[in-house]
C-alpha cells in the first residue's frame, strides 16, 4: 500500500480563541474558515488545511487523518481493514475537502481516517502570521503524532499488519514498557505508539519547520508569551529532530522540530534505543511534571481523567 503519512489532525478544543493565538502568533500557521462542523482550520502548506479545532470535550484527539497516494491504494487499505473486522464508516469527502474518506477506530479506541485526493489551495499562498518561511510537509506528511495505548505491541499488529506501517526503531521505557516509532513515508515516523504514559490518547504532535532561524525565533516567542516550555531545546537519538515541546492550551505536548532524518527503505536497518532518548537537550520538566501540569488543566476545566 502508498502511504503518505499523517495527512491531517483533527483536535477537540475547549478553547477555540486560545488555540488561535497560540497556533497564529507562537506556531505560525494560517486560520482560515472553518469547514462542516469545524470551529477554526489552520493551514502549513498548500493544502486547503491540516488541523481542524472542534470545539468540545473531552480535549484531545478527534481524529488522525492518514493520507493513500490514490484510489488503488486507499481501497486495497479498506479491504485490510475489512478482513480483520474493523467497522469502517464512509462519511462524505466533503467534510474533509477530499476526493474519498473512511473511517475507523484502532484498537485503543481511537478515530482515524484514511483519505485519498485532498484540496490545494493554488491561488491563496500560504503565508505566516509569525513570519514562518515554510513547514516541512511535501510528500511526507505534516508531521508526526504520538498516542498513549495501553499495548504497543497490539498497536504495532494493527498498524503494520492493516495499514503498511513500517517500524523504524523501538526504545524501550523500563519493564515491558516501551515507544515504538512506524513510518508511512520517508519520514522517520508519522505515528509513535506508547505503553508507558498513565494517560491514553494523543501525547503530542510535531510540526516541522524549514530553516534553523525560524526554530529559534519560536522559541523565542514561546518565552516571550509565557507558553509552559515543557522540554527545552534538544535534539532526539533516534530521529536527530533538533526541537522544544511546549504545552498547548488543551493540556497535552507540541513539539516544534527542525531537520528531522529521512529514511531509504533500502538500507535502513531497525534499532533499539535504551536509557536517555536525547543526545542533548531536551531538559526542563520531568514526565512527571508534565503529566501533573496536563491532570492539572484538566481539572481546571471540570473534567476529571480524559
Amino acid at each position: 500500500m502508498a502511504m503518505r503519512g499523517l495527512g491531517y489532525l483533527g483536535l477537540n478544543v475547549a478553547d477555540v480563541g486560545a488555540w488561535r493565538k497560540f497556533a497564529a502568533e507562537l506556531l505560525g500557521l494560517m486560520p482560515v474558515d472553518a469547514g462542516p462542523g469545524d470551529a477554526l482550520r489552520l493551514r502549513m502548506d498548500e493544502r486547503a488545511w491540516r488541523i481542524s479545532l472542534h470545539e468540545g470535550r473531552p480535549e484531545g484527539l478527534a481524529y488522525a487523518g492518514w493520507e493513500c497516494a490514490d484510489p488503488a491504494s486507499f481501497e486495497q487499505a479498506l479491504a485490510r481493514l475489512d478482513a480483520a473486522g474493523a467497522k469502517i464508516e464512509r462519511p462524505d469527502p466533503a467534510l474533509r475537502g477530499v476526493s474519498a474518506l473512511a473511517r475507523f477506530r484502532d484498537p485503543a479506541g481511537q478515530t482515524h481516517e484514511l483519505f485519498w485526493g485532498a484540496a490545494l489551495e493554488s491561488y491563496t499562498p500560504f503565508v505566516s502570521p509569525a513570519g514562518v518561511s515554510g513547514f516541512k510537509t511535501a510528500c511526507i506528511g505534516m508531521g508526526h503524532v504520538l498516542l498513549s495505548v495501553p499495548s504497543a505491541g497490539e498497536a504495532f499488529a494493527f498498524f503494520s499488519e492493516r495499514l503498511g506501517f513500517r517500524l523504524t526503531d523501538r526504545t524501550s521505557m523500563g519493564g515491558d514498557k516501551q515507544a515504538l516509532f512506524l513510518r508511512a513515508s520517508a519520514r522517520h515516523h508519522s505515528l509513535a505508539i506508547a505503553d508507558a504514559f498513565p494517560t491514553p490518547g494523543i501525547h503530542h504532535f510535531m510540526i516541522e519547520v524549514q530553516a534553523l532561524e525560524d526554530l529559534g525565533r519560536a522559541y523565542e516567542r514561546a518565552q516571550a508569551m509565557g507558553v509552559p516550555i515543557t522540554m527545552n531545546l534538544g535534539q532526539h537519538v533516534n530521529d536527530r529532530m533538533l526541537s522544544f515541546y511546549v504545552r498547548t492550551p488543551s493540556g497535552f505536548e507540541l513539539e516544534y522540530g527542525w531537520n528531522g532524518i529521512l529514511v531509504d527503505d533500502a538500507s535502513w536497518t531497525v534499532t533499539e534505543f535504551t536509557g536517555r532518548g536525547d543526545l542533548w537537550g531536551h531538559r526542563g520538566a520531568s514526565m512527571d511534571a508534565i503529566t501533573a501540569g496536563r491532570d492539572a488543566h484538566d481539572r481546571a476545566a471540570g473534567r476529571g481523567d480524559r
